[in-house]
């Protein structure tokens, strides 16, 4: 699972460099992988619960730090790519 994230993490920071933005297919790609290995890892993770995971991921402090520490704004990034993949595949 570790090498997952690293991965992911690498590829994130690299899709924000090249300055993809949130809205992006390939950013919304990232995050439907993002909702995929939560649901393969811990639970199934809706779309409405991933949005919410999203907006915690900006306003929890710690789960801020963890994502902000691969690159700063990644957890705002995030959350916006994760919105935009939700309404993608969602009427919601």
């Amino acid at each position: 699972m570790q090498e997952e994230v690293a991965d992911w993490s690498a590829r994130y920071d690299a899709l924000m460099a090249a300055g993809e933005p949130p809205t992006g297919e390939r950013a919304m790609d990232m995050a439907e992988e993002h909702r995929q290995h939560i649901s393969g890892w811990f639970y199934a993770c809706s779309y409405a619960l991933h949005r919410s995971l999203g907006e915690m991921y900006v306003t929890d402090e710690r789960f801020k730090a963890f994502y902000d520490s691969t690159r700063p704004g990644l957890a705002e990034h995030l959350r916006e790519a994760i919105a935009a993949n939700a309404a993608r595949h969602t009427s919601a």
